[in-house]
């Protein structure tokens, strides 16, 4: 193999989820557009949460979280009372400019799919195993 193909193939490579979906969406006759998020639960401890109603209530329950740790965040720097940790004050801030943001672009992709698989009338199953081989 020589060295630009090797390159081109290693920069196309998509990550292990990504690739998840092409397969369940090829399987099903879906486009990756009409599967939407990554509905398996390899990975994960508790059994995913996928649906766009699912999606939708933990945008909410993320958001009020954040905003409740910013009102926090402002009272401790506001109050002067005591010294605050600027190390911990600029995590919560990226992690909040991060995790809500991402929330909520899960949901809108998954919100999309769905109407775009209502109005094509094609439906769902949901995987129950692990799709590909081990990388």
């Amino acid at each position: 193999m020589s060295q630009p193909e090797n390159q081109r193939q290693r920069g196309r490579r998509k990550g292990y989820y990504a690739r998840q979906v092409e397969a369940e969406a090829a399987r099903q006759g879906l486009t990756v557009e009409e599967y939407g998020v990554y509905k398996g639960d390899v990975g994960s401890v508790v059994k995913p949460v996928n649906s766009a109603g699912g999606l939708l209530f933990l945008s909410i329950l993320i958001t009020l979280i954040m905003t409740v740790v910013a009102v926090l965040l402002v009272k401790l720097v506001v109050d002067g009372t005591e010294e605050p940790n600027w190390g911990q004050i600029v995590f919560a801030v990226a992690f909040g400019l991060w995790i809500v943001p991402t929330a909520w672009a899960y949901y809108f992709k998954e919100r999309k799919a769905a109407r775009l698989r209502t109005q094509s009338g094609k439906t769902i199953e949901l995987p129950t195993r692990r799709n590909s081989a081990r990388d």
